[in-house]
């Protein structure tokens, strides 16, 4: 009975490393998918425009993960002896940190430009950002171990776990052996994985508290936001509930009483998957602050219809009808002041 519990919490084990493999490859799946059906928006918006932070920003956060995605699927979805992963598995942690700190940064860039760039905004969003890199410093330095899999197995990927005074990967005679060390891990997932999860917790706060600093000036400023502030609000805001919600859950599978659980290995879509949405947060809000000159016709033909029907009502109440204003398609053909994004809404770029 202890023998066949001991192989079913193995067997979880192993199942549960497939599952971070498929995580893996399905997280930069979806990030390189985005970057292909966004393409052209950014040669047309991104590439043209003047080089600055956000440009940089979202040039490193679009394209580092693609660049580095080759070696993390040779790290971490190819098997490996313990000798390579030994050497190997803390680089491969360490080149996730610059796809978690950029995205992170973009939504600060966001966050300051919506609050007015004021500056208290950026110091105090500033220091929990550098604070982050800090503490993943510090778990991939000192609390980071290789995965005790190589005790049952010969062969298989790089995976870590956070380290425990009482935790030795013992190479030799004298291990504890594979089932009852699984199940060691199925009882306290706690303590093996609570520097990982230090990392999720820490993510969260920050998308919370920039979550807090939209809705503290939405509160304040309410009814004074341009077009682009709209737009943010309609379809930035949803980005930082998103990303938000991965981490929370992520913090939840780590944490959780169970070793049966996916976060248990790496919670790679929450690592990964908020680099797309910041670069489609930048694109949406480029396309915004530049549109085409379809979108300005447009745009300038209903500026128009509402002050001819403001006028029409303060000079005709009684007449007021839609048979004696100018129909839509007559200035729809009227060329927009040449500025009237760009300069109105600087501050977003």
């Amino acid at each position: 009975m202890e023998e066949s519990l001991s192989l079913q919490l193995l067997t979880s084990g192993l199942d549960i490393l497939n599952f971070g493999r498929y995580s893996l490859v399905a997280a930069y799946v979806v990030c390189f998918y985005d970057w292909i059906i966004l393409l052209d928006q950014e040669v047309a918006f991104i590439y043209p425009a003047p080089w600055n932070v956000v440009k940089a920003a979202y040039l490193f956060c679009r394209y580092y993960p693609l660049v580095v995605a080759p070696f993390q699927f040779w790290g971490l979805v190819g098997d490996h002896e313990q000798r390579v992963c030994e050497a190997y598995y803390r680089v491969l942690f360490a080149s996730t940190v610059p796809t978690i700190l950029s995205a992170q940064f973009i939504m600060m860039l966001r966050t300051h430009a919506f609050s007015g760039r004021n500056k208290v905004v950026l110091a105090v969003l500033s220091i929990i950002i550098l604070g982050l890199f800090s503490v993943i410093i510090w778990v991939v330095c000192k609390h980071l171990i290789l995965s005790p899999l190589f005790i049952v197995v010969k062969r298989t990927s790089c995976f870590p776990i956070s380290d425990q005074p009482n935790f030795v990967l013992v190479q030799g005679a004298g291990a504890v052996q594979g089932a009852s060390l699984v199940q060691t891990l199925a009882q306290t997932p706690f303590a093996y994985y609570y520097h990982l999860g230090m990392i999720s917790i820490l993510i969260a706060f920050f998308d919370g508290l920039n979550m807090f600093i939209l809705f503290r000036h939405c509160i304040r400023e309410r009814g004074t936001f341009g077009p682009i502030g709209q737009n943010f609000l309609r379809q930035g805001v949803p980005v930082y509930v998103i990303t938000t919600l991965l981490n929370m859950m992520t913090i939840g599978t780590t944490y959780s009483s169970r070793l049966l659980h996916e976060a248990k290995v790496v919670p790679w879509f929450a690592y990964i998957l908020p680099s797309a949405l910041s670069c489609r947060l930048v694109l949406m809000l480029r396309r915004k602050a530049s549109p085409t000159e379809t979108e300005l016709r447009i745009e300038y033909s209903h500026m128009v219809n509402e002050a001819l029907e403001m006028i029409t009502v303060e000079l005709h109440p009684e007449e007021t009808s839609q048979d004696f204003l100018p129909s839509t398609s007559t200035y729809a053909r009227a060329q927009p002041p040449p500025d009237v994004y760009h300069n109105r809404h600087k501050d977003w770029e």
